[in-house]
């Protein structure tokens, strides 16, 4: 009869995800849900292992924090004797007085960023149109405001924290990935990132991982 095992044992066995054979990733975001849910939604969608990729929230909404975080998380796995191949800060430009020194963090860490000018939503609006008009703070309301007032236009069931938004757009995705580039080509060229996004590097990166691992 083989022998049993511990019953801890057994129970940390169930508790582990498999690790699998492609790149083991971090994304830390600045918004609590918005943000982590599309990333969770795209990591279902694509059947990627909780064990390679981890998404989370900052402790702190601002760019500093996410950068902090992501640092920490860093850390206590290479304590570990651990290492995650790339790690992500994912946070929007908005109103942030500390966005440049943030951007300057993540250089000096290493890591990646994908950044939004205004927000987030901006990334999301593109699946829609190619806009390259500048999103501005007016009236009562900021420009991140303006730009999801513009998503809404084009998805009226839209929300802050929506779930299930990756799964609603997936069937454009494509399109979003050609604008997303085409809008930083432009912004580069032109000096002026408002709006453009670098989240599509992270989701081409993330839609081809398993890829990258074979």
């Amino acid at each position: 009869m083989a022998r049993r095992k511990p019953k801890g044992a057994q129970q940390l066995q169930r508790r582990q995800p498999l690790r699998e054979p492609y790149d083991r990733v971090l994304i830390v975001c600045e918004g609590t849900v918005t943000e982590p849910a599309y990333f969770r939604g795209m990591k279902e969608h694509y059947g990627l292992s909780t064990a390679n990729i981890a998404i989370t929230p900052a402790s702190g909404q601002d760019p500093s924090t996410v950068v902090r975080h992501a640092r920490r998380l860093a850390d206590d796995e290479r304590k570990l004797g651990e290492k995650f191949d790339r790690v992500y800060c994912v946070f929007d430009r908005d109103e942030h007085a500390n966005f440049e020194g943030a951007s300057e963090q993540i250089r000096a860490s290493g890591f990646c960023s994908a950044r939004s000018w205004p927000c987030f939503e901006y990334w999301l609006l593109l699946h829609y149109e190619y806009r390259r008009n500048p999103f501005l703070a007016g009236g009562d309301k900021t420009a991140a405001q303006h730009c999801t007032t513009a998503l809404v236009r084009k998805m009226p069931a839209y929300t802050k924290g929506a779930q299930g938004v990756f799964q609603k757009l997936q069937g454009r995705l494509d399109d979003a990935l050609n604008r997303a580039e085409r809008a930083r080509r432009d912004a580069e060229a032109t000096g002026s990132d408002n709006p453009s996004t670098e989240v599509h590097s992270l989701v081409e990166y993330l839609r081809n991982i398993k890829r990258r691992g074979n």
